[in-house]
């Protein structure tokens, strides 16, 4: 083979390496991992396709995968609200919820990020809790934190939003009241002590009172007497006295 010959096929094999790095770099853009932990929806052209992504090594093409969580959330929504009594309540709402697989399209479709979702429904549970607590007065608010989570989760499934959701638990965390209204519970509550002690005072004091009143003094007395003879002496017994003689 002449140098000519050679240096075509030099040409040649320099070409087909050339189109296996290109389709090699084409390939591997073109291929994605799902994960277990999330749906995934290719997105071709600023098109989103409905058919899911099974987890795995997928064949995405052109286009490129949105992906959102499929396990648990969990949000801690502070709440600074007022009770019925215009007292000052703040707590947390803590809510578990996670995405239904039926609804991870329409989610991803109509939320393209997840700061969008969150900062709706921390101003949704905000509203709704507030609305809530101000139907219980704040000495009320402790002693019903379970039917008042209830009620929230009540209002909650009907949010829209969270129509995309199975909402696992709602709960309320760290209670508390302002300063001032602390102050008056706790005096409260030494009043409460202190009434029990005096009511208990007085029940003891009526039962000594019914005991001494059932009592025959004189009886006692000569009960005593005899309890104490020395059996040697002559005992007297009258209606009266109890004497002793030697």
């Amino acid at each position: 083979m002449n140098k000519k010959g050679q240096e075509n096929i030099g040409a040649i094999i320099s070409v087909l390496l050339f189109l296996m790095f290109i389709i090699s770099i084409f390939l591997i853009w073109a291929l994605s991992i799902v994960q277990y932990n999330e749906y995934a929806y290719e997105n071709e052209f600023g098109k989103l396709k409905t058919e899911l992504k099974q987890p795995g090594i997928r064949w995405v093409g052109f286009g490129s995968l949105e992906r959102v969580n499929n396990q648990v959330r969990s949000y801690n929504i502070k709440v600074d609200s007022a009770s019925k009594d215009m007292q000052d309540v703040f707590f947390d709402v803590n809510l578990n919820i996670r995405l239904k697989e039926n609804q991870s399209f329409n989610f991803i479709k109509n939320y393209p990020n997840e700061e969008t979702f969150q900062l709706y429904l921390n101003n949704k549970i905000q509203e709704k809790s507030k609305t809530i607590i101000y139907k219980y007065s704040a000495e009320e608010v402790l002693p019903n934190r379970i039917e008042i989570s209830k009620e929230i989760l009540e209002e909650l499934k009907q949010l829209p939003e969270l129509q995309y959701f199975s909402i696992n638990d709602v709960a309320l965390s760290n209670i508390d009241f302002s300063d001032e209204f602390r102050i008056v519970l706790e005096r409260k509550a030494q009043l409460t002590i202190e009434k029990d002690i005096i009511i208990k005072q007085k029940e003891n004091l009526a039962l000594q009172t019914l005991n001494i009143n059932e009592i025959d003094v004189d009886k006692y007395f000569k009960y005593q007497l005899i309890e104490k003879w020395d059996g040697k002496s002559s005992l007297i017994i009258s209606n009266d006295i109890i004497t002793t003689v030697k």
